[in-house]
């Protein structure tokens, strides 16, 4: 069964092997990203940004996310208020 990163992000919230599994796939990108800093700091680094991405995860409120429509809604209120303040 192949798990999403929306499902992972759903499970983390009680499941530490959720946790892990969210780490795990964003380690290419960490290590990538690790490649522009100094050799000396890449461990510390690593290490801090895993730290960050749990604590956004434990903190991310899947249900406060728009959908979709929800989405398009709000950006178009938006767009139609910038239109009235330029007039």
């Amino acid at each position: 069964m192949v798990e999403t990163l929306y499902q992972l992000t759903i499970d983390s919230k009680n499941d530490t092997e959720a946790i892990e599994k969210v780490l795990k796939a964003f380690k290419p990108k960490i290590k990538k990203t690790l490649q522009q800093t100094n050799f000396q700091n890449r461990a510390d680094l690593e290490q801090e940004l895993q730290l960050k991405l749990v604590n956004i995860i434990k903190m991310y409120d899947i249900e406060q996310i728009d959908g979709f429509w929800g989405f398009y809604e709000r950006e178009n209120n938006r767009i139609k208020q910038s239109f009235k303040e330029m007039r």
